[in-house]
């Protein structure tokens, strides 16, 4: 890296950490934290600020290479009596350590800032929320004040009034109360029944399937003996004609024979 950037780096550095220290001082820190606050709001500023942290980042990356390079000669042995190549690896260290702690210190300021301006927002928030209890404790205190001064004389009147008034509402809660173990008592018994319709439903179409299913057995038995039924009345059938077939020629067989015998009689005669 070239020499030039190393004293504007040390400068640099200088200033931010002033300003870094300018964050906790009492009467300059808040103004400042809300300064840096704004520019990061914007988006110029915002722009140029992320446009610099990438120019220290370059910066650093290119210090880190050369440091790198310096290193392999070091390993190698070549640094040893040259003292110009020393003197720029020094430089090149103490250009990475510049460029590092200004993005670093960068980074610390705008992250101050930012929480700097959150905790003085809810610090206001805190003290606003204070001064409006204060307020309201005030006023109940003054209505209360009021209130016991104005019905001191009818103390007694009022009490009475009260009491008249809690024994009503007490028992109104008791009749409000029955009449909820009431519903609640009749809602068990209607959640019973119904649970218990729907078992009986549950066990009805159970039964119902078992029988579809008989039936649709008894279906196909039904079936197969039909088929059966068929199959057996075409064998007694084919049965019937073979015994007729068979039948007719055994009785002409023996008319040609007795009708032979009675010729032979006769020619003997």
């Amino acid at each position: 890296m070239d020499t030039i950037f190393t004293l504007p780096l040390f400068i640099l550095s200088v200033l931010q950490a002033f300003i870094t220290a300018l964050h906790v001082a009492p009467g300059v820190g808040l103004p400042l934290s809300q300064a840096l606050r704004s520019l990061t709001r914007s988006t110029a500023s915002r722009s140029a600020i992320y446009t610099f942290m990438g120019a220290l980042a370059l910066l650093s990356a290119s210090s880190l290479y050369e440091l790198s390079k310096g290193a392999d000669k070091i390993r190698s042995g070549n640094l040893r009596g040259e003292v110009m190549a020393t003197v720029d690896y020094l430089r090149a260290q103490v250009s990475c350590a510049l460029s590092l702690s200004n993005l670093l210190i960068m980074l610390l300021n705008i992250a101050l800032s930012s929480e700097r301006c959150k905790l003085d927002f809810t610090q206001k928030n805190l003290s606003a929320m204070q001064r409006q209890v204060k307020g309201l404790q005030a006023e109940y205190d003054r209505v209360t004040s009021a209130g016991a001064a104005k019905d001191g004389p009818a103390g007694s009147s009022s009490s009475g009034v009260a009491a008249s008034l809690a024994a009503a509402a007490a028992e109104e809660a008791t009749a409000l109360k029955k009449t909820v173990d009431r519903l609640i008592a009749e809602k068990q018994q209607l959640q019973a029944a119904a649970e218990a319709a729907e078992a009986a439903a549950k066990s009805s179409e159970a039964r119902v399937t078992a029988m579809v299913s008989q039936i649709k057995g008894f279906d196909k038995e039904f079936d197969r003996l039909l088929d059966e039924n068929k199959v057996l009345k075409a064998q007694m059938q084919r049965t019937q004609q073979q015994q007729q077939q068979g039948a007719a020629p055994g009785g002409a067989a023996p008319a040609a024979a007795a009708a032979a015998g009675s010729g032979a009689s006769k020619k003997d005669d």
